[in-house]
């Protein structure tokens, strides 16, 4: 069963393209959990723009990060996001 999440774009490491602005909030259920060297994705259910595609994906993640309060921060090539998941 798939997690309801919140991904959070929270910031861009320098020198990198920005294809979202750090702050954007993309909202869905995703396909699959954080997996290093795989895109994370997430079905949309609020699609900010007509042209907005239905699937979110980031670039291939680095790292799944989950501190003591239960944040999970997930590190790509280009960005960090925060996940919140929730619920199913």
């Amino acid at each position: 069963m798939a997690e309801h999440v919140r991904i959070r774009k929270t910031g861009t490491r320098d020198g990198r393209p920005v294809m979202l602005d750090d702050g954007h909030i993309v909202e869905g259920d995703e396909l699959g959990p954080p997996t290093p060297g795989m895109p994370y994705l997430v079905r949309r259910t609020v699609i900010e723009e007509d042209n907005a595609p239905e699937v979110f994906n980031t670039s291939p993640v680095r790292a799944v990060i989950t501190d003591r309060g239960g944040i999970i921060t997930l590190l790509t090539d280009n960005s960090r996001y925060s996940l919140e998941i929730l619920g199913r």
